[in-house]
């Protein structure tokens, strides 16, 4: 912090004692010498690579008119696979997109449980308060209650009887 404290001080010192510079000074009457400029090499070189490639375009077509295949075709022809690699990519490639699509066919159609396994049916059925409620607007539902209360008596029976056997059992059974 000392040290940036001391540089601006000095630096507005210099600046403070230059002299104000304005856009109409004593320069400007002066002119310089003319100066002999050159294209530069990079104008030869753009020349010489455009000369070069129109040379090398002739010669290409003068071999192809011979009958002969020209030396960049004849390279090109070398590093290209041929059609028979490209058929076995793509027919892999379509077996493996067809297989995905299968599968997402299959899981998007298998959609959640239609029913639900109530815990505890009487409570879930019957939450609303029995105030202001129409006549002949609620449903018996004790066939309901009687059902999983039947059901969940045999899974109790099963599971006792699986413990007389001696088998161990889960909490989850």
């Amino acid at each position: 912090m000392f040290f940036a404290r001391r540089s601006a001080v000095s630096a507005r010192l210099l600046l403070r004692n230059q002299p104000q510079r304005r856009f109409d000074s004593h320069a400007a009457h002066h002119h310089a010498e003319p100066v002999k400029e050159s294209f530069g090499r990079s104008f030869y070189i753009t020349i010489g690579s455009f000369a070069s490639a129109y040379a090398l375009y002739q010669w290409s077509e003068s071999n192809q008119e011979a009958g002969s295949q020209s030396w960049i075709s004849s390279l090109i022809q070398k590093w290209t696979p041929s059609e028979k690699i490209f058929e076995e990519r793509n027919a892999i490639r379509t077996a493996i997109m067809e297989k995905a699509a299968q599968d997402r066919h299959l899981f998007l159609s298998q959609g959640p449980r239609a029913t639900f396994e109530l815990k505890q049916p009487e409570v879930s059925f019957n939450t609303a308060p029995p105030y202001n409620v129409a006549a002949g607007s609620t449903v018996d539902l004790s066939h309901v209650t009687a059902h999983y209360e039947r059901q969940n008596r045999e899974l109790e029976e099963a599971r006792i009887a699986r413990m007389k056997d001696g088998k161990v059992i889960s909490i989850y059974d």
